[in-house]
C-alpha cells in the first residue's frame, strides 16, 4: 500500500485538528467499522452453526460488539437481545427470592427457567416473523399439529398453549409473569419468614439453622415445578419442526458487562444463562452467540457455586477473539486510507506514508504494537493520540510518537482500572505498586523486602471491603502472619496485574517471559515465588514515567 513520495509531495496531506481514524467504540464507530472491518479465523467459528463456539469472549476493546454488529449487518434472520430490555430488575427486588438468597437458598434453575423461556420465545419470534397475537397463535397451532398425537409432548405443547397469545409481547412481561408466579407460591407457603426479612433488622441471621435448611428443601420443590422440564420438551419440538435446514437464524446477547441487574444476581443470573445455552444446541440452523468480558468470565466462574457449573464445560462453548500483528496491521492501514482517501486523494495512503520507518531501533509498528494488549481498541487509540500530537503537520515523527505514548498510557492504564473494576476493585493498588517499582524489571525477593508491600496492603484493607474481592480477602491474611502474609499477597498481586495485563513473568531462570495476552491467560499464586521476574508492560510505560524514549 505504500504510495511514492512524489504523489505525496504533489498532493500533500495535513493532519488536522479531531482526526482519527475511528472510536475503537465499535457502537460509535459507524464511520469506519463496516467499511474497515477485518475478518479473522474466529470470526469463522462464530458464525458456523456447527461449531460449538457459543461465547465470544474478549477483554474490553478485543472486537466482541464489532463482531456482533457485524453479524447483524449481513446475516439476514438475527436479533440482538438487550439486558436492559429484560427487566431482570425486577428479580432483585423481589423480597420473596432475595429472601432465599440470604438464607442461602439455591434459585439457579428458576434463572435457568428464565433464560430458556426468553429464548425459546425469541427465537419462535425470529424464525416465524412473530408480530401479533393472530400470528403467534398461528405458530403455536403449527407446533400443536406437529405433535399432537405424541404423549411424551404433552406437558410442553400445554406450556406452548399457555404461551400461544403472547410469543409478540415485550421480555420484560414475560420475565414478570414467570416471577410473579414463583413469588406467590413462595408467599403462600413462607408469608410469615419474607414478612420478617422484609421488616429488615437481621431476621435472616436471627433464624434458627434447622428451620432454614427445611425452607431451602421446600423452596428448591417449589422453583422446579417442572418448567425445566417442559421448556426441555419445547426445544426439543423447535429442533423436530423446523423442515427448512437452509436457513441461518442468530440471537445474539451482549453488554451483560453494564449495570443491567444488581451485582447480588448479576453473576449468577450470567452463570445460568451460560448453562443454559447447551441446550439449544439440538436446534441446528440456531447460533445463540454470548458476548462476555474477561473479568465477568472470572467473577462468574468465582461466585457460582452451583456444583453443575463446571469450567470445563464453560471452555467447551468459549473461544477467545485473538489477533496477530498482520490483522492489526491490517486494521490500521485500512482506516488510515479510508481517513486520508476521502479528505485528499483517490490514491492509497498507509501507514508507512504518515509514520517514520524506524523508533527505537524498531520497525515503528512493532514498537506501538508492543505497548498494546494486541487489541484493535489499543492500536486504535495510540494511532490517534499520534495523529493529535501531529497537527498541523503532514507525517507523524519520532516526537510526536513519544508525547503521545505519554498520553496513551495514562488512558490504557485508567482503562485496565475501570475493565477489571467489578472483579478486582482493589487493582488501582496493585497497579500502582509494580509501576511505582525503581526499575522495570523486579524480582520476587526484592518486592518481597519493599516496604511498600506493607503500605499497599494496608492501603486495600483501609478500604470499604468489597464482597467477591479476593485480593482483599488475602490481605487480610497478612494481619495474622505478617511474613506469611506478605508472600501471599504478593503472590496475588503479581497474579492479578499478570491477568490484566500489566506485567509480563518470568518464572524461573532459563524461561521466557509470559504475557496473559499472547500466554496463558491465568496464573496460579502458588506458581510465584522466589526466582521470577516481573517486566512492566511497556504499555505502561508512559504512564509511571519509565521510558528513556519521551522527550
Amino acid at each position: 500500500m505504500k504510495k511514492s513520495k512524489t504523489a505525496l509531495e504533489t498532493n500533500p496531506i495535513i493532519i488536522k485538528k479531531h482526526m482519527s481514524i475511528g472510536s475503537g467504540n465499535a457502537e460509535t464507530d459507524d464511520e469506519f467499522l463496516f467499511d474497515c472491518f477485518v475478518k479473522t479465523e474466529t470470526l469463522d467459528l462464530f458464525l458456523n452453526h456447527q461449531s460449538s463456539a457459543m461465547i465470544v469472549e474478549g477483554r474490553t476493546g478485543s472486537g466482541k460488539t464489532a463482531i456482533f454488529r457485524y453479524i447483524e449487518s449481513s446475516a439476514e434472520h438475527s436479533v440482538e437481545l438487550d439486558p436492559l430490555d429484560m427487566s431482570m430488575s425486577y428479580v432483585s427486588n423481589s423480597d420473596a427470592l432475595r429472601f432465599l438468597q440470604a438464607i442461602g437458598a439455591d434459585i439457579n434453575l428458576l434463572f435457568q427457567t428464565l433464560w430458556k423461556h426468553v429464548l425459546c420465545i425469541e427465537f419462535i419470534r425470529l424464525r416465524w416473523n412473530v408480530e401479533n397475537t393472530a400470528k403467534s397463535r398461528s405458530v403455536f397451532q403449527k407446533i400443536r399439529d406437529s405433535f399432537q398425537n405424541d404423549e411424551r409432548k404433552k406437558k410442553s405443547i400445554d406450556y406452548l398453549k399457555k404461551w400461544e397469545s403472547k410469543f409478540w409481547i415485550t421480555m420484560d412481561e414475560n420475565i414478570k409473569e414467570i416471577v410473579s408466579e414463583t413469588e406467590k407460591s413462595l408467599a403462600a407457603e413462607f408469608a410469615a419468614e419474607i414478612a420478617g426479612f422484609k421488616a429488615g433488622g437481621g431476621y435472616e441471621k436471627r433464624m434458627k439453622e434447622t428451620r432454614k435448611s427445611e425452607i431451602v428443601a421446600r423452596s428448591r420443590k417449589i422453583i422446579d415445578t417442572g418448567q425445566l422440564m417442559e421448556l426441555g420438551g419445547v426445544i426439543d419440538m423447535l429442533a423436530a419442526t423446523d423442515s427448512d435446514k437452509m436457513k441461518r437464524f442468530y440471537i445474539l446477547i451482549d453488554k451483560l458487562d453494564e449495570n443491567w441487574v444488581d451485582d447480588s444476581i448479576r453473576f449468577k443470573l450470567v452463570g445460568a444463562l451460560i448453562e443454559s445455552l447447551r441446550a439449544f444446541r439440538k436446534i441446528p440452523n440456531l447460533k445463540i452467540l454470548l458476548a462476555i468480558r474477561a473479568d465477568i468470565r472470572d467473577r462468574v466462574l468465582r461466585d457460582v457455586d452451583n456444583v453443575t457449573f463446571q469450567r470445563e464445560k464453560y471452555d467447551g462453548y468459549a473461544v477467545a477473539i485473538t489477533w496477530h500483528k498482520n490483522d492489526l496491521k491490517k486494521l490500521v492501514e485500512l482506516r488510515l486510507n479510508k481517513l486520508f482517501k476521502r479528505q485528499y486523494t483517490n490514491e492509497s495512503i498507509g501507514f508507512s506514508d504518515i509514520f517514520p520507518d524506524r523508533h527505537g531501533g524498531k520497525n515503528t509498528f512493532d514498537w506501538l504494537i508492543e505497548r498494546t494488549l494486541m487489541r484493535p481498541r489499543d492500536i486504535i487509540s495510540f494511532v490517534n493520540e499520534c495523529l493529535n500530537k501531529a497537527e498541523g503537520k503532514s507525517a507523524i515523527n519520532v516526537r510526536h510518537i513519544n508525547k503521545a505514548e505519554i498520553s496513551y498510557a495514562q488512558k490504557r492504564h485508567d482503562a485496565l482500572c475501570q475493565e477489571w473494576l467489578s472483579a478486582y476493585p482493589s487493582l488501582r493498588y496493585v497497579l500502582s505498586f509494580f509501576g511505582n517499582a525503581e526499575r522495570k524489571i523486579t524480582t520476587f525477593d526484592e518486592l518481597l523486602l519493599d516496604k511498600r508491600l506493607g503500605t499497599a496492603i494496608m492501603t486495600i484493607l483501609t478500604e470499604d471491603k468489597l464482597d467477591g474481592d479476593p485480593i482483599y480477602k488475602t490481605c487480610d491474611k497478612y494481619m495474622h502472619n505478617e511474613q506469611f502474609g506478605s508472600k501471599l499477597a504478593l503472590a496475588a498481586f503479581v497474579s492479578l496485574a499478570y491477568q490484566c495485563g500489566a506485567i509480563g513473568v518470568k518464572l524461573s531462570e532459563g524461561t521466557e517471559y509470559l504475557y496473559s495476552h499472547i500466554d496463558d491467560p491465568l496464573l496460579r499464586d502458588e506458581l510465584v515465588g522466589s526466582g521470577a521476574k516481573f517486566r512492566l508492560h511497556p504499555m505502561l510505560w508512559g504512564a509511571f514515567k519509565k521510558t528513556n524514549d519521551i522527550t
